[in-house]
C-alpha cells in the first residue's frame, strides 16, 4: 500500500501468516542445517556407531499449520523400530492423537544417520515419507494423505541397551506440521560397528 508521503507501507502480517512464515524459515534452517551435516559426514565416519537395531517409545506435542480442521496443539505418542545397517538405520513408525475432536495416526518410514559428539551422546538427523490417516474437527469421515518429513535430534546414553531421545520433527503434507518427542531408546548393539 502506498502511503500519503508515497512511500510504501507494509500491511501487518496476520497471525496465521506469521507463525506460517516463521514456520517455513525454520524448516529452511533445518533443511540448511541437514545439509552441512550430511555433506560432514565423512569426518564422522571413523566413529559411526550404526549397524544395531533399535526400538523407541516416544510422546510429544504436535504443532499442526494450515491442517484444515487440525487447529489446536496436539498431544502425540508413538514408537518406532529401527533396522540398523553400516550406512544407517532405515526406521519404521507410528505416531497417534486422539484430543480436541481430532483423530491423527501416522505411519512413516524414513532414514535416520547417527552421528557421535562424544561417548554416549549422538546427534541424529534423518527424513522419509509419511501416510498419515485422519478426522478432522467436527468431520465424520477420515482422510489420507501423503506427505514428507525431517528430523533431527540427539540420544544420550544411561547405559549400553538404554538411551534417551529427543526429536524436531517437520512435516509437510497435509498442511505443515512441527513435532517435538522425547522418549526412550532400547538398542541391541550386538550388530554395530
Amino acid at each position: 500500500m502506498i502511503g500519503p508521503s508515497g512511500l510504501y507501507r507494509q500491511e501487518p502480517l496476520s497471525s496465521r501468516q506469521a507463525s506460517h512464515t516463521m514456520f517455513l524459515m525454520n524448516l529452511i534452517r533445518s533443511l540448511l542445517i541437514l545439509c552441512l551435516v550430511f555433506g560432514s559426514t565423512s569426518a564422522f565416519a571413523q566413529d559411526s556407531v550404526t549397524g544395531g537395531n533399535d526400538i523407541s517409545l516416544y510422546v510429544g506435542k504436535m504443532l499442526p499449520n494450515q491442517i484444515d480442521g487440525v487447529d489446536e496443539i496436539l498431544p502425540v505418542f508413538g514408537g518406532r523400530y529401527g533396522l540398523g545397517f553400516s550406512f544407517g538405520l532405515v526406521e519404521f513408525g507410528l505416531a497417534n492423537t486422539h484430543a480436541e475432536g481430532v483423530d491423527f495416526t501416522t505411519f512413516e518410514t524414513s532414514y535416520r544417520y547417527d552421528l557421535p559428539l562424544e561417548e554416549g551422546l549422538l546427534v541424529l538427523v534423518g527424513g522419509g515419507l509419511d501416510l498419515n490417516y485422519y478426522k478432522p474437527e467436527g468431520e465424520s469421515s477420515r482422510k489420507t494423505e501423503v506427505g514428507l518429513h525431517v528430523n533431527t535430534g540427539a540420544m544420550m546414553a544411561i547405559s549400553n541397551a538404554f538411551w534417551l531421545r529427543g526429536d524436531l520433527k517437520f512435516m509437510g503434507g497435509p498442511g505443515t506440521s512441527l513435532s517435538l518427542l522425547f522418549g526412550i531408546v532400547i538398542r541391541d548393539t550386538s550388530g554395530a560397528n
